[in-house]
């Protein structure tokens, strides 16, 4: 079960082996990622790596707490259940395809989720499970509550905050730390400031819902959103029309819809693009509507951008980034590093984003939340509200700045990983003392 990896960088820090069916039987704290196909994923290295790093640091040991992979196809699934509700030493879990929807789909004591966040409810989206104390105040695993957020949307727009905070040499964990007050500012040649920038979104699903809302809070309208199936791109419009949103979602299929589109942008009735999101596999397309969507993307990446952002003051509460001179491209596909698009895009002058940014900062901002519900585990009420941690970055995170430093690192300098499997743990009755230094502690002792 340990994977394989290979670096860029000789010197950093190499990352842990998957923890064995014994160390995760001894971990005083168990995390899981569900879903399926999970073999490739990185999580359990940067998980793991962040859980020994911070452990040691804050003057802990073995062993340690355990993240660890978990196969699953559906919510349906009782091992699923039992892992969440019945295991005293359940410390909140990450959620992936085909998972990330279905989850909401139910909620309450007999399901797997008690309650959704705001995000959470926004995208119908989850891919962290946060554990809670019972509304009043009770620890006792019976009466924990399961609260489902969607981090891949933090991910999103902290991966571009901090893409733009660097192109302007500016400082990026400032803009982390604030980051639901900042914003593109409205399209310059429109002198009022009355009109946004737009945004392109390719994909759907899960990861396309997390990025409209990203997107969305980034001030970006309005969304063009490219994807080889007409239906599942409705579904997405659909969604946030039947919350409430009024989100201006622009489905475009055809070259003909994409030059009525350019008129608009040419003329100052909608803004110039500044920024796009992909969410579809690096796969060579095959359909015609396939290649329609990489059509379509490739003239978008050769529009002409001169960055001219309004004087124009925010609204309260607000905060305008400075326009940066090449527009981020965030591909949210990370296998392989450089995609198709984002090779093109790159060619065509954007600022590439590698998904594994928005991976990193998605899985911080679980880890964070985890390490502030610890207490829960103990009998304990948590200090902080585990949720309100989820960009408690730096010196104010539950994790510590070096071990978010060198988690960082490590994953920046992977390449690839295979895990050989992904078994389905067993559920413990008890979670057993163990003194034992664990193997997969041995590159943080």
């Amino acid at each position: 079960m340990a994977p394989v990896a290979s670096y860029t960088a000789a010197s950093a820090p190499a990352p842990p082996q998957h923890p064995t069916e014994a160390e995760i039987k001894d971990s005083p704290r168990r995390h899981h990622l569900f879903g399926f196909p999970i073999s490739h994923s990185a999580s359990p290295a940067f998980q793991n790596m962040l859980i020994q790093r911070s452990t040691l640091e804050q003057g802990g040991s073995a062993p340690f707490a355990t993240y660890s992979l978990c196969e699953t196809k559906s919510v349906e699934e009782a091992h699923m259940r039992a892992l969440v509700r019945e295991d005293a030493r359940f410390g909140g879990s990450g959620v992936t395809m085909p998972l990330k929807v279905a989850v909401t789909a139910r909620l309450g004591r007999g399901e797997i989720l008690d309650e959704l966040d705001e995000v959470a409810r926004a995208t119908s989206t989850v891919n962290t499970i946060v554990v809670y104390p019972s509304a009043s105040g009770s620890t006792a695993v019976e009466d924990r509550r399961m609260i489902g957020t969607n981090t891949d949307y933090l991910g999103i727009r902290i991966a571009v905050l901090r893409n733009v905070a660097t192109q302007n040499g500016l400082d990026a964990s400032a803009y982390m730390a604030q980051s639901p007050a900042f914003r593109f500012p409205p399209d310059g040649r429109v002198a009022d400031g009355s009109v946004p920038h737009s945004a392109i979104i390719t994909g759907s699903g899960g990861t396309c819902r997390s990025a409209v809302w990203a997107a969305t809070q980034l001030g970006l309208s309005p969304l063009y959103l490219l994807n080889r199936d007409a239906g599942e791109t409705q579904d997405v419009v659909s969604h946030f029309a039947a919350g409430g949103y009024k989100l201006d979602l622009r489905p475009l299929r055809s070259v003909a819809e994409f030059d009525a589109e350019a008129e608009r942008r040419a003329s100052g009735e909608t803004g110039n693009v500044a920024c796009c999101i992909g969410a579809i596999p690096a796969i060579t397309p095959q359909s015609d509507d396939e290649k329609m969507v990489y059509t379509l993307a490739h003239a978008f990446f050769r529009e002409q951008y001169t960055p001219t952002a309004s004087s124009t003051a925010p609204p309260a509460g607000a905060a305008y980034l400075p326009l940066p001179a090449a527009r981020p491209f965030l591909e949210m596909c990370y296998k392989p590093r450089m995609t198709p698009l984002l090779k093109y895009a790159s060619q065509q002058g954007w600022a590439a984003i590698g998904g594994v940014e928005a991976m990193i900062e998605q899985g911080l901002a679980q880890a964070r939340m985890w390490a502030a519900s610890e207490p829960i585990l103990n009998g304990k009420l948590p200090e902080r509200d585990p949720l309100s941690c989820a960009t408690a970055a730096g010196d104010a995170s539950p994790l510590g700045a070096q071990a978010e430093q060198e988690a960082r690192d490590m994953v920046l300098a992977m390449q690839d990983v295979v895990v050989a499997s992904a078994a389905v743990p067993d559920v413990p009755a008890v979670a057993p003392a163990s003194t034992s230094l664990p193997a997969a502690a041995a590159v943080a002792a």
